[in-house]
């Protein structure tokens, strides 16, 4: 019941491939949430809390995403997960 709506997992990495920290961004009802963590494992840091849907979700990973070298999953609610990727599409 407490989990989020859409979740988005951007993975930064290296050249060679490895992963050196990572963002997850959380959707709830009316807030995104966005925690960075580096390959330390120290724990997470809460980058960004901010009002809004999808939209607001879309903002925060443009601001962290490089799509030339980073991985994103993406989980949660079909209908939102496929507004999302539509935000992509219309770039």
């Amino acid at each position: 019941m407490t989990e989020p709506l859409v979740t988005v997992y951007l993975y930064k990495k290296v050249e060679d491939g490895k992963i050196i920290s990572a963002f997850r961004i959380m959707m709830y009802k009316d807030s995104v949430i966005s925690i960075y963590e580096d390959d330390k494992l120290q724990g997470g840091v809460i980058s960004d809390i901010e009002n809004g849907g999808v939209d607001k979700a879309y903002e925060i990973i443009k601001k962290y995403y490089d799509d030339t070298s980073d991985d994103m999953i993406i989980y949660g609610e079909k209908d939102l997960v496929d507004q999302l990727l539509e935000k992509f599409d219309e770039q």
